[in-house]
């Protein structure tokens, strides 16, 4: 395994970091020439990156905090999903619009609920990475700590 391959299964696995931490991580892997003899399995790099620069810096979470983040993480979801379903059904509706309007009404109207259901579906896309990136990281850290302790 190369480098290249190793980094791309490093970011794979580190899906959820915010810009910041892959900052910090892109540093760490570039600073070595071989990564494999340096860390291991990109599993084992990714273990020790979680360890030292995001569990290491977090507050141990209450039992509120993590009720707060299942919940967070299911109306989060819920939300993202209806903004894509609303975003598909605006899209869809433009065609009845064109069977049911006038040409020169429809038009307009067409180009509006397709400009609007496109920025939803981006809305809506963009949210449900942000969504679950930023949960899967208050789980992660809830769970370390609680093997931990």
């Amino acid at each position: 395994m190369n480098n290249e391959q190793y980094k791309a299964v490093v970011y794979k696995k580190l899906w959820f970091i915010n810009n910041k931490e892959k900052e910090v991580a892109t540093e760490m892997l570039n600073s070595n020439e071989n990564l494999l003899e340096q860390h291991g399995k990109p599993s084992h790099f990714v273990s020790n990156f979680l360890e030292k620069e995001i569990i290491d810096k977090a507050k141990p979470p209450s039992s509120i905090d993590k009720a707060m983040t299942l919940g967070g993480l299911l109306f989060g979801n819920v939300l993202m999903v209806g903004i894509l379903i609303t975003a598909a059904l605006l899209i869809l509706g433009t065609f009845t619009l064109y069977f049911t309007k006038p040409l020169s009404e429809a038009l307009l109207f067409q180009l509006l609920y397709i400009i609007l259901g496109v920025v939803l579906l981006f809305i809506g896309y963009k949210g449900i990475k942000w969504v679950n990136a930023y949960f899967t990281k208050r789980i992660l850290i809830a769970k370390w700590l609680k093997d931990l302790s």
